[in-house]
C-alpha cells in the first residue's frame, strides 16, 4: 500500500501490475470497492488518477453556491485507495495507452503495464469552440475548474453595489439545478454576498428534455417563480467580459449583461480518450459491448481491457444503449466489471479454453430523479412529480454520508 506523486522525474522502466485503473471517480473507485469485498486474493493493483480526493458531484451547485463546506463534501480517495492491500495510488495524468502492450503512459514519464485495464476517465464540461468567447465561461466538474469557479463566483458577488447578472447556458439537469441554487441566494446567502440576477439560456423548446413534459414545465413555473429569466428556444453566439450576445428562434439577437457566465450544456468525452487506441463512437465517447469490454467481438481480442462510467457508451442489441449519465449508473457498471475481472483473475492466463464468459450489464433505462431548485424540491419517478419542499436537498446529503461511508479505509490487519 503506497501512494506516488507524478512530480517524479521521468523512467523508461515499465511498472507491471495485474491490474491498472484510470480514473479514481465513481466508477473507478468503486470497481476497487467490489474487487476487495468480492476477492481475497492478491490482484497487485495501480490506480491513477490526477485528483487525490473528489468533490460530491451530485452537490456541485450547493458547494459552489456556499450552502454546503467543500471540504466536507470531498472524498478523500488516495486515502481509501492506500489502504487496500496491494494497492498503489498514483497522482498523475494518463496521456496514453497502447493496447497490444497494453501500456499506459502517463504525464510524468512514467509507463504502467497491466494484465488487466479499467478504464474510467469520465466526461468533461466543454463549451463548443464555435461560441465566441467560449473560453470567458465558467466550468465546474473537475476540481482545479471548481476552484476556479468559486473564486470567480466570491468576487462576483462579494461587496454592494449593483445587482450582477448570472447567465447559465444550458437546460438539462445541471442547468437547471444551477440556476435554482443561484436564485436562492436571494433568499439564504453567506455573510456579504449579493444575490445575482439569474437567466437560464437554452436552445431547447423546454427544460430537462429527457424528463417528461410535466416535469418540464413544473420546473419551468418553479425557476420563474423563483426569479429566474428563463429564455427557450434561444442559442449562445458570443460571451464577452460584460455580457452575452444570445439569438432567440426568431432570429433577432439580443444582449444580456452579466458578470458570469456558466456553462451547463452537457459533457463532452475527454480529449484523453482520442489517444487510448480504444473504440470510439462517432462523438467520441468510448464504444463497449454490454459486458463493458472495450474489444467486444465473438472473438476477443483484448478481453482484458474494460471501460466504465462517464466516458462510455454501451452497444448491443437494436444499436447504442441509452445513459442517464449519473453515479448510480457509474456504481451499476462498476460492479459488473469488477465481478468480470476476478472471472479472469481466477482462470489461468494460458487456459486452452479461452477467456471465460462475462457478465453483461444490464440496461435500466429510468431511474427516480430528486431535482434540487433553490428553495423547492422536484421528485420525478417515470412520468410521476411530486413537490416536496426542501427535502431533496437533506436527502442528498444523507445519500453523500452513505457513499463517503462506503469507502471508509480499510484498517490495517
Amino acid at each position: 500500500m503506497s501512494s506516488d506523486s507524478g512530480s517524479q522525474g521521468p523512467t523508461t522502466d515499465v511498472e507491471a501490475y495485474d491490474l491498472v485503473v484510470l480514473g479514481a471517480s465513481f466508477a473507478g473507485v468503486e470497481v476497487l470497492y467490489q474487487l476487495w469485498r468480492r476477492f481475497d486474493g492478491k490482484i497487485k493493483t495501480a490506480v491513477v488518477d490526477r485528483q487525490r480526493a473528489h468533490g460530491y458531484i451530485p452537490l456541485v451547485t450547493e458547494r459552489l453556491c456556499g450552502g454546503l463546506e467543500p471540504g466536507s463534501s470531498a472524498l478523500q480517495t488516495s486515502a481509501y485507495v492506500e489502504s487496500l492491500p496491494h494497492t498503489r495510488f498514483i497522482e498523475d495524468e494518463v496521456t496514453g495507452f497502447d493496447p497490444e502492450t497494453k501500456q499506459v503512459t502517463l504525464a510524468s514519464g512514467r509507463t504502467l503495464s497491466g494484465r488487466m485495464i479499467v478504464v474510467a476517465l469520465g466526461s468533461v464540461l466543454r463549451p463548443p469552440p464555435t461560441i465566441g468567447g467560449h473560453e470567458r465561461m465558467v466550468v465546474h466538474k473537475l476540481q482545479a475548474e471548481f476552484e476556479d469557479a468559486q473564486v470567480r463566483l466570491l468576487e462576483t458577488l462579494k461587496g454592494e453595489g449593483e445587482t450582477p447578472g448570472i447567465v447559465v447556458v444550458g437546460g438539462g439537469i445541471t442547468g437547471v439545478e444551477l440556476a435554482g441554487e443561484l436564485a436562492h441566494l436571494a433568499k439564504k446567502r453567506p455573510e456579504g454576498w449579493r444575490a445575482p440576477k439569474v437567466t437560464l439560456v437554452t436552445r431547447g423548446a423546454r427544460l430537462v428534455e429527457n424528463l417528461p413534459a410535466s416535469v418540464a414545465r413544473a420546473v419551468h413555473k418553479t425557476l420563474e417563480g423563483q426569479g429566474v429569466d428563463v429564455r427557450l428556444n434561444t442559442g449562445l453566439n458570443e460571451v464577452t467580459d460584460v455580457s452575452v450576445l444570445v439569438e432567440g428562434s426568431g432570429g433577432a439577437p439580443s444582449e444580456i449583461p452579466c458578470a458570469l457566465a456558466f456553462w451547463a450544456g452537457g459533457v463532452g468525452p475527454a480529449p484523453v480518450l482520442d489517444a487510448l487506441g480504444l473504440p470510439q463512437t462517432e462523438a467520441g465517447w468510448l464504444s463497449v459491448g454490454p459486458s463493458l469490454q472495450c474489444f467486444c467481438t465473438p472473438e476477443p481480442t483484448h478481453p482484458e481491457i474494460f471501460a466504465c462510467g462517464d466516458a462510455v457508451r454501451i452497444q448491443g442489441g437494436d444499436g447504442e444503449w441509452p445513459t442517464m449519465q449519473r453515479a448510480i449508473e457509474c456504481l451499476w457498471q462498476a460492479k459488473v466489471v469488477a465481478k468480470n475481472l476476478i472471472r479472469i483473475v481466477k482462470q489461468k492466463p494460458d487456459d486452452p479454453d479461452g477467456p471465460p464468459p462475462m457478465l453483461p450489464h444490464r440496461l435500466r433505462a429510468s431511474f427516480p430523479y430528486g431535482l434540487s431548485l433553490g428553495a423547492k424540491s422536484l421528485l420525478v419517478v417515470g412520468a410521476a412529480r411530486v413537490h416536496i419542499p426542501g427535502v431533496t436537498a437533506p436527502f442528498r446529503r444523507f445519500l453523500m454520508r452513505q457513499y463517503f461511508d462506503r469507502y471508509t479505509p480499510v484498517a490495517s490487519s
